[in-house]
């Protein structure tokens, strides 16, 4: 079988770009949707509170089930009370029976590590002690035990610890209250009863509320910022999650279909407590849907804000007597959707804008605005100008979020591969015509023209939801790729970007956890939900972000060129270059990295000459490719497509070698020190 082999050259030019390369251009965004905060958090339990309806009319809420040993043990959730947040599961023992009853959730379990145990209960006098056990649901075995004393009528935290003797990933955790012996009943026709409002396990030696392996991954992105937004955000009131976690009411997460509860154990203190350890710079997108500019201003005032203000001062109650310091805040979340609470026109958003800057700008004048711009003005024609004239004097940023696919071309399930390819890899060029199309607005105005942009959502996303496993595959790393180079380019421009999403959730987290492929929460199917990798885009993100790059240096590609199909933006598609590339020179000029993205699905053979400088023999060369641009990393084969690194010679100042079909290489070319 012949292969068709396509030539390209890249010469490396010696005029470097006067701006340095932002490093938040590699920053990351976490948002509470599908299953993002439980795949992400380290409990292991899920419905810890109790919030979840009884769907089956067992008596008991959502994933918990009952456990008894009596006819007549009676189960019901209790309304919110004072002292307790929410509903709270009572179990009634009665008399006639006298033994012990209780409640149980299947989980998976770590055997190398203890578990702390934290519960919320009160119980009548008959009921002194809760057993809990962890159990192997296939043969029954006991993998470990702790019995708690239970000694108050009124609500009390009651704490342990607990350690199973093996890991399990089919376990059950039992919650048994242990009644008194018969005798010491006290008398023929009191009951026994228990309420429990919180039970959570959570292993010891996580680190910021991740799960270990998560916190390390996410430690290695190097990511440099990190975003809490989305769509929730736009109903979700920050003062309602801070301060003491069993104080914090449940509420439904409204902007997802079936999304369960907004994870209240995940806050503003325990967000900018993540961004500390991970080394990243927090970025907080504000409630402009339902909130107001009042709400906005006291976020700002109680993260910057010192104790003397009547916000930082609940800040320090709660621990935090330092303020956080955080610079980065974002106005509004898609404020332009139809499927965003407090959807509205440009018009609308621009005054508003400008009502919540002059507010929390009066409590920290520091701080950097980042406003609501979008990359569909089909959406809301003149979008982005009506916004940038009216209020873009106030702003620092305009946002855009791109996500390369449908959006932009008419793909489906149906497309040949061949040709969802192509439209998928055109996302240098999809995002260059949306960065051009900003920049004509602001270089048009004087007082517009401090803006940079931040892209504080991207991915690619192919068809309507559910689109997974397509964004995990290698062509979608392929695309990815092109997508940075592209912001490595407009690095003039570009200073802010977060990937969508860091763990599981919506249309391709890069981090990995279980097999949850499908959205909403659907439950894997292989039983090894404790395995936790990273898909062919965190490997070449994690690539990226951690180069030694400081400007770009002029590079001239000359290669084949595809077509990408047609676009519904109003740009050319029909001469695309095969080989997309981008080079950069480090801070102290001694080391020229350069990237290279073959995507198209035949070999190409690279001369890339380097004749300009005086490169060093040997180089590192990376590698992220694979056997066939489907192919994605899974529970089974978590490391099938990985970035792997080699030292290799060049002749001279000239670099001959044949790409691989969609796959993405990073060279790193030491250079010799002018005598």
């Amino acid at each position: 079988m012949m292969v068709n082999v396509q030539n390209a050259r890249l010469t490396i030019g010696r005029d470097i770009a006067d701006h340095c390369i932002h490093p938040y251009i590699f920053g990351h965004f976490i948002e509470d949707i599908d299953d993002h905060m439980p795949a992400m958090l380290a409990y292991p339990l899920t419905n810890m509170d109790f919030e979840e309806e009884d769907h089956n009319l067992d008596g008991v809420s959502g994933p918990w089930y009952p456990l008894n040993f009596g006819k007549h043990t009676q189960y019901a959730l209790e309304p919110p009370a004072r002292f307790h947040s929410g509903h709270s599961q009572k179990i009634r023992i009665f008399n006639k029976d006298r033994c012990a009853s209780g409640i149980g959730q299947r989980m998976q379990v770590d055997g190398s590590i203890p578990y702390a145990v934290r519960m919320y209960v009160r119980a009548t006098r008959e009921l002194n002690a809760v057993h809990l056990k962890l159990v192997d649901r296939a043969n029954g075995d006991m993998l470990g035990e702790l019995e708690l004393e239970v000694n108050s009528h009124s609500w009390k935290e009651v704490t342990g610890r607990i350690t199973a003797s093996r890991s399990c990933a089919a376990a059950e955790l039992q919650v048994w209250a242990v009644p008194l012996p018969p005798a010491a009943w006290a008398d023929s026709t009191s009951t026994g009863v228990i309420w429990f409002d919180h039970i959570s396990l959570l292993p010891e030696g996580q680190t910021g509320l991740l799960k270990r392996e998560v916190f390390e991954m996410a430690k290695a992105l190097n990511g440099g910022i990190l975003r809490l937004g989305g769509n929730y955000i736009s109903l979700y009131h920050w003062e309602e999650f801070v301060g003491p976690v069993y104080l914090r009411p449940n509420y439904v997460n409204e902007a997802w279909e079936q999304a369960g509860q907004v994870h209240k154990y995940f806050g503003t203190d325990e967000f900018v407590d993540l961004c500390r350890q991970l080394a990243a710079e927090p970025q907080i997108c504000v409630n402009m849907g339902t909130g107001t500019a009042e709400e906005a201003a006291r976020w700002v005032e109680y993260c910057n804000g010192d104790a003397s203000t009547p916000m930082g001062a609940l800040r320090a109650s709660h621990g935090h007597p330092e303020p956080y310091r955080v610079k980065y805040w974002e106005v509004g979340n898609e404020m332009y959707g139809p499927w965003q609470a407090g959807v509205c026109s440009a018009e609308t958003y621009a005054q508003q804008f400008l009502t919540f800057a002059a507010a929390m700008k009066a409590k920290d004048p520091s701080i950097v605005l980042l406003g609501c711009g979008t990359a569909r003005d089909s959406l809301v024609p003149g979008w982005n100008r009506i916004v940038l004239e009216t209020a873009g004097h106030a702003m620092d940023f305009i946002t855009l979020h791109i996500y390369q696919g449908q959006n932009f071309f008419p793909i489906d399930a149906a497309t040949p591969g061949s040709d969802r390819f192509k439209a998928i890899a055109a996302f240098p060029e999809t995002a260059r015509y949306l960065f051009e199309e900003i920049e004509s607005i602001i270089q048009g105005r004087e007082d517009l023209r401090h803006l940079k942009i931040a892209v504080t959502e991207w991915n690619t996303m192919y068809f309507p939801n559910p689109d997974m496993p397509n964004n995990h595959t290698l062509e979608a790393a392929v695309a990815n790729a092109c997508m940075l180079n592209e912001m490595i380019r407009q690095s003039h421009l570009v200073h802010i970007a977060n990937f969508s999403d860091l763990v599981n959730g919506w249309v391709g987290g890069c981090i990995r956890v279980g097999d949850h492929y499908e959205r909403m929460k659907k439950p894997g199917w292989s039983g090894k939900n404790d395995v936790i990798f990273g898909t062919a885009t965190y490997h070449l993100l994690r690539l990226y972000a951690n180069r030694n790059l400081h400007r770009v240096v002029q590079t001239r590609t000359q290669s084949g060129t595809f077509h990408a199909g047609p676009c519904k933006l109003p740009m050319e598609c029909d001469s695309l270059p095969n080989v997309d590339t981008v080079a950069c020179i480090s801070e102290t000029g001694d080391l020229l990295t350069v990237f290279v993205v073959n995507r198209t699905l035949e070999p190409t053979e690279l001369v890339c000459d380097l004749g300009a400088w005086k490169p060093k023999e040997e180089v590192l060369l990376h590698t992220l490719t694979g056997e066939h641009y489907e192919r994605y990393n899974t529970v089974f084969e978590p490391s099938l497509i990985t970035a792997e690194a080699q030292r290799v010679r060049i002749d001279g100042s000239v670099w001959t070698y044949e790409l691989r079909p969609h796959s993405v290489y990073v060279l790193e070319v030491p250079l010799q020190q002018s005598s």
